[in-house]
């Protein structure tokens, strides 16, 4: 290429970028499309629509949605850094537990506090996942369940759907005056063991009483049997007196027979 073809095409590329510049200044800058907002389902931030959430990192996407539906559960973590995420099931803070996330001093509330914050060395169902018993902070197995200090159960709540509320009860100044003293919750020392020992209870309490039951039906059927039996007794004795006394006194008895016949 010659010298004179070179400034030639450059004179062109120059004209057409003044060309493009002027129609700039006329027209001004493309518009830019922008993004449609939405809130996250699993945090709750106004963020941008676009597969992801600027806050929290979650997909938007259907999977992602049914996996992070599968892990909500009544169990609750405080977290200033992620104060809005959803509740998890047990495994799932189970899994945190193995994994360091929750430890002794963690805050965290579930069925077992009934939904007040509490440190997890008093969570019932949850301490001793971390060494200790929730009730006398006894060292315990993380696989026991019962404590052998004070006998406090360690069974867990694995309900997804159950949040272990207390009853709801009127307030005095609210339509009406509580006449009983309200049910006790989880303390800040120590929180109130799992009623599984009441249940237990509960079901032995049934098993015995249908056992009384069907014992005393037992004993009555006894009774009626031994009243038929004496019953049976009394009228064949009777039957075999009557037949004596017609033998001994009856007609042909002492040789009335042949008295009578001569």
């Amino acid at each position: 290429m010659t010298d004179d073809q070179s400034n030639t095409l450059n004179r062109a590329g120059g004209t057409r970028q003044n060309v493009m510049e002027e129609a700039r200044v006329i027209a001004g800058d493309p518009p830019s499309p922008k993004l449609r907002s939405l809130i996250c389902p699993f945090c709750g931030a106004v963020t941008p629509d676009t597969g992801r959430c600027k806050s929290c990192s979650a997909r938007f996407d259907p999977l992602s949605r049914q996996a992070t539906q599968n892990q909500m559960g009544p169990w609750t973590i405080r977290d200033e850094q992620s104060p809005f995420r959803p509740g998890c099931t047990y495994e799932t803070l189970l899994r945190l537990i193995d994994q360091g996330v929750v430890r002794l001093d963690s805050v965290i509330r579930g069925p077992t506090t009934r939904q007040f914050w509490t440190l997890a060395r008093h969570t019932p169902s949850v301490a001793h996942r971390l060494g200790v018993c929730h009730n006398c902070q006894t060292e315990v197995d993380r696989d026991s369940f019962m404590c052998p200090s004070c006998q406090a159960s360690f069974s867990p709540e694995r309900d997804r759907q159950h949040m272990g509320l207390g009853p709801s009860r009127a307030i005095p100044g609210q339509g009406a005056v509580v006449t009983q003293s309200p049910e006790p919750i989880a303390k800040p020392v120590a929180a109130t063991p799992v009623n599984e020992t009441q249940r237990r209870t509960d079901r032995d309490d049934d098993a015995m009483h249908a056992i009384g039951e069907w014992r005393r039906a037992f004993q009555g059927e006894r009774t009626r049997a031994w009243i038929a039996v004496g019953l049976a007794a009394v009228v064949t004795i009777m039957a075999i007196g009557y037949g004596v006394v017609g033998f001994r006194f009856g007609p042909g008895a002492n040789g009335d027979t042949e008295m009578t016949g001569e």
